[in-house]
């Protein structure tokens, strides 16, 4: 007698076991909508446990459907939105009524697809339905059984409790990108502007004098004890489309990182990952070089550090995207000229150590953050001493000082 109602429940579990939010509360009055996930083929499904009589209730149902479909997609902004529409109802209509829900009911911004279930044809409505949601034919087949009032309530109240628990879930994963403010992004992008108008009114951005003279990575002066140019390069950049580049990628990765970790810790991460990558650059390139990408990637170091701290929250907020980004930039600097590689990935190794030895707001582990530490004096101050005591880099310093620079320099 209640083996529809505890479909509509089971049905909704199984969806929930998919990935898909349930966005409406009040799923026990016998409507229930969800969200989709990642790649699923419907934006929203909607469940509809309702004894439905005559044909003219499934039509005035669609047509109301289509107009709060309607409000939702304006509301939301989106220029399509597809539903899923699933009718549960015990019995079919007494009248003819298979060919509304035989077609989906769409035009260029609503697309509307029914399935009618009722007891007689559940078996066959079941498989209809786990083919409209990509599964296998016989996936949701066994959802379909005999079942009393109190089957129902204890697979209500098991439902609503996944519900519930899947919503705390979500939060906990928003609240990853809620420890501060991008206030430091937005300071060092203000400053990189303003030090390439100062570059361009004191002899030009892109030349060789100037950079050098305002604190470009320059080997043969670091060897000569001007430390300091492991840090300045971070604020120069070299012509407008570069410093148009980083700044687009530093507000937007940038603030990223610094709302997962907070501000005061996105500025040691922002600070140190720019050295290391002045250092990758010291170690391997002798032409002198400015730019903030080795800082910007540090800050995807420190994104990546959240693949091991949490990696659940990571794989379903930013991780691919993460993950695409190093790929792609790391491949591109690699093929294009005057694209200084090796302060990426030096940036992008300090970042993460130094992810690991600030640690994560809210959670105390003193052992790696201790670890991470220790790694960054170990490794960056390993590759200085290397690179000072490096016959090799000591001779290219001297073959490529700032005199013998091309105009386009590296970055």
């Amino acid at each position: 007698m209640y083996s529809i109602d505890y479909l509509y429940w089971n049905f909704i579990g199984n969806l929930l076991d998919r990935d898909f939010e349930l966005v409406q509360a009040p799923a026990s009055f016998g409507e229930a909508w969800l969200e989709a996930r990642g790649s699923a083929p419907y934006d929203l499904v909607r469940v509809f446990r309702k004894d439905i009589d005559f044909r003219q209730d499934l039509v005035r149902d669609l047509e109301s459907l289509y107009e709060r479909a309607e409000r939702l997609r304006a509301g939301s902004g989106q220029r399509k939105l597809s539903i899923l529409n699933v009718y549960l109802s015990q019995e079919a209509p007494v009248d003819e009524w298979e060919d509304v829900v035989s077609h989906p009911v769409a035009d260029k911004r609503i697309s509307i697809v029914p399935v009618f279930i009722d007891h007689a044809s559940a078996e066959e409505g079941l498989r209809k339905l786990a083919v409209a949601l990509n599964m296998g034919p016989d996936e949701l087949t066994g959802h379909m059984q005999d079942a009393g009032y109190e089957n129902v309530e204890e697979k209500r109240a098991e439902v609503l409790a996944a519900a519930k628990a899947r919503e705390e879930e979500r939060r906990q994963e928003a609240a990853v990108f809620e420890k501060g403010k991008p206030m430091f992004t937005w300071i060092f992008a203000v400053l990189q502007v303003f030090m390439f108008l100062l570059l361009e009114m004191s002899g030009g951005s892109q030349n060789t004098e100037t950079l050098i003279r305002f604190g470009a990575k320059e080997n043969s002066l670091l060897l000569a004890g001007e430390w300091w140019r492991l840090v300045t390069p971070i604020v120069l950049h070299i012509g407008l489309v570069h410093l148009m580049f980083n700044t687009f990628a530093l507000l937007s990765v940038g603030a990223a990182a610094e709302r997962v970790f907070g501000s005061f810790r996105f500025l040691v991460i922002y600070i140190s990952a720019g050295i290391f990558g002045s250092i990758g650059s010291f170690l391997f390139s002798p032409y002198p070089s400015a730019g903030a990408s080795g800082a910007i990637f540090g800050c995807l170091g420190a994104l990546l550090y959240l693949a091991f701290s949490n990696r659940k929250a990571f794989l379903k907020t930013i991780g691919t995207n993460i993950i695409v980004i190093i790929i792609l930039n790391l491949g591109l600097g690699f093929t294009i000229s005057n694209v200084d590689n090796a302060g990426h990935i030096g940036g992008l190794i300090g970042g993460l150590l130094t992810a690991l030895a600030v640690g994560i707001p809210g959670k105390k582990r003193p052992l790696q953050r201790l670890a991470g530490w220790v790694l960054i004096f170990v490794i960056g101050g390993g590759a200085l001493y290397f690179g000072t005591h490096s016959a090799p880099i000591q001779e290219n310093a001297m073959l490529h000082q700032a005199a013998k620079w091309s105009e386009e320099g590296d970055y």
